[in-house]
């Protein structure tokens, strides 16, 4: 489904070619006069008023068709587009982003643990540990919202990491007054990289009182990127009293549970394009029972999701401009002697042949996706080329050859993003074995698996895809070359190995310990010499109660 937006002109410079169409149309009108002065001079027989409306109608109509083909050639070249669509994208791997509210309401003592009542942020603590316990081969990135949104761990797979975090979890991390969940969901958004070939999601632990009203812009914004968010609400709805955080006011908070409802239902409703997209924001209860589960029945390690990309439009330019020009010639045809009513009855006929052929040779092969999709990989839009390659490979009447190609096109941009393991595993699925596919694709594929198997420290493994690499290409000469790295890296790290495990890792241990306390000092600091900077010599003018 296609969605109107603002245009977007890539080589906006190129419009300056459309300044040609004055002199090629003062030529033709100058062209024009000297062919009826030139006439006058034959005498009046030949010319019939008749005569020269019909040929003064013809040349308008072959300049006016020929403009027209020029002003889409140009627009097509300038890299005009507008509207989104959906693309279907291949994503292998989970990324889940956590969102702390560590608001000072988040200290409010109304969650019950067994005989005893924790603080909210507690219980965040608990859920998120044992939640942590069931995912596996899922990276993490975990964001501090406050008055603002902060990245505290970017995107990694260290779990012990975000348990650290979890340990540390307080108000005084960041000293800006007031809550925003927004910013914390839009600093969520900016930290997901812009072409990640993982499944993103977003999980947002709060009690849903904030003081800006941001919450429902950010799910706008996430849902646009088709970015799925779950609210999980922390708290009792009735309200208690809770000291705010200049240690003075008191004010009262609660679970805000209809409110992030209410608000997950009017996203939902404005972003309703489909399945795909109606369940993108949800709100889940804590205490609810199985709450854990659909959490994580939202993580796909390997699903094709759906991205926004804007919609190029050089295909319908350059469409209408050969429309255009095949018109002119037609137009060109018409002597001043026929009848012009029979004649564009003739072109209208002509006019629709011609979209008929256009229009059934439209429709896309797989060799026309997997032609696209090298396109689109050179220019750098690695979505549209996913698209364009995962579209043929899965192409039902798709030839061996061609599906292997879509196959090999496909690994190789999952590499480009740094996907290794799915780029092996569209290696993996290739039938490198068939007498079919030619030795150099052959080639290219057990190089670029000896190229992974590299990057994970598998030098062994490596050593024998670049073989037989080599084996299927003798002229494949970076086969050779990495072949010889490779031998001489594994006769390297045998001569490490006794090294190596004279190492301890205790002291190691330590200094990772260490260092994370240290990360955690600087970052409460830099905070809280910011807030000493903003207020030196003058009147706390903030308003906002800061709970």
């Amino acid at each position: 489904m296609t969605e109107l937006s603002s245009i977007l002109v890539e080589q906006p410079h190129a419009l300056f070619a459309l300044l040609f169409l004055i002199p090629a149309i003062l030529f033709v009108f100058f062209k024009f006069q000297k062919l009826s002065q030139h006439s006058q001079m034959l005498g009046t027989e030949q010319k019939s008023s008749l005569f020269f409306r019909r040929l003064k109608i013809a040349l308008f109509l072959r300049t006016f068709f020929r403009c027209l083909a020029w002003i889409f050639l140009v627009l097509a070249f300038s890299g005009i587009s507008w509207g989104t669509k959906k693309i279907p994208v291949q994503k292998s791997g989970s990324n889940v982003s956590f969102v702390f509210d560590i608001s000072y309401s988040m200290l409010a003592k109304d969650v019950a643990d067994g005989s005893k009542r924790i603080s909210r942020l507690d219980a965040v603590k608990l859920y998120v540990s044992s939640l942590l316990e069931r995912l596996d081969a899922v990276s993490f990135s975990a964001i501090l919202a406050k008055g603002d949104g902060f990245v505290a761990i970017p995107e990694t797979e260290d779990r012990a990491a975000i348990e650290t975090l979890l340990e540390n979890l307080s108000p005084t991390l960041i000293t800006t007054a007031g809550s925003s969940l927004g910013k914390g969901i839009e600093a969520a958004l900016n930290a997901i990289p812009a072409h990640s070939a993982k499944t993103n999601c977003i999980f947002v632990f709060t009690d849903g009182d904030e003081t800006d009203n941001g919450l429902e812009k950010s799910l706008e914004l996430a849902a646009k990127y088709a970015i799925p968010v779950a609210l999980v609400g922390f708290g009792s709805e009735t309200e208690s009293e809770i000291t705010a955080g200049d240690g003075k006011t008191k004010v009262r908070t609660a679970l805000r549970a209809q409110k992030m409802a209410q608000i997950v239902e009017n996203v939902n409703k404005r972003n309703f394009h489909g399945v795909h997209a109606q369940h993108l924001s949800r709100y889940i209860d804590s205490k609810s029972t199985g709450s854990a589960w659909k959490l994580l029945n939202q993580i796909d390690e390997h699903t094709i999701s759906y991205e926004m990309q804007v919609v190029d439009r050089h295909r319908l330019f350059i469409f209408l401009s050969i429309f255009f020009v095949m018109l002119s010639f037609v137009t060109g045809e018409c002597s001043p002697e026929q009848n012009f009513p029979k004649f564009f009855k003739k072109l209208l006929a002509k006019s629709l042949v011609v979209l008929c052929i256009f229009s059934f040779s439209s429709c896309k092969s797989e060799k026309k996706e997997i032609l696209d999709g090298v396109w689109a990989w050179y220019e750098g839009k690695y979505a549209g080329a996913t698209a364009d390659f995962l579209n043929a490979a899965n192409r039902p009447n798709a030839t061996e050859l061609s599906h292997e190609y879509a196959l090999f096109n496909l690994s190789a941009t999952y590499l480009t993003l740094g996907e290794t393991n799915a780029a092996l595993d569209r290696l993996s699925e290739m039938n490198l074995e068939s007498e079919f596919l030619p030795g150099e694709l052959k080639s290219a594929a057990f190089y670029n698996k000896g190229i992974i198997f590299a990057q994970n420290g598998d030098y062994d493994g490596a050593a024998e895809q670049f073989k037989r690499a080599i084996l299927e290409n003798p002229e494949n000469l970076n086969a050779k070359i990495n072949l010889e790295l490779c031998e001489r890296e594994v006769t390297q790290k045998k001569a490490r190995e006794g090294e190596a495990q004279m190492q301890g890792v205790n002291e190691e241990k330590a200094e990772n310990s260490d260092m994370e306390s240290e990360i955690f000092n600087l970052i409460h600091e830099a905070e809280s010499k910011k807030w000493r900077n903003m207020n030196d010599g003058k009147e706390n003018e903030n308003n906002v109660v800061d709970y």
